[in-house]
């Protein structure tokens, strides 16, 4: 069984050369199915939301690179101040 989004994710990974088309934009995904491409990270969210009731699916903005950022911090768990 597929965790949440792995499909999704799998099919922007497969799909990424033909999305570039739309580079800079939102794209909706629903399984393995683009569903369509949003100007705004909103009005892509909004359509998912509507169209999609189990809530399951994956807005993403389609970039040629990604930019990765690591946070390390070291603390102690449980510790009181």
């Amino acid at each position: 069984m597929a965790t949440p989004l792995e499909v999704e994710i799998k099919t922007y990974n497969e799909k990424l050369s033909e999305l570039l088309a739309h580079d800079g934009k939102f794209v909706l995904i629903k399984d393995a199915e683009v569903i369509d491409f949003f100007d705004a990270y909103q009005d892509a969210l909004k359509a998912g939301y509507e169209r999609f009731d189990d809530g399951v699916f994956l807005v993403k903005r389609i970039a040629s690179s990604e930019h990765v950022a690591f946070f390390t911090r070291d603390f102690a768990i449980g510790c009181q101040a």
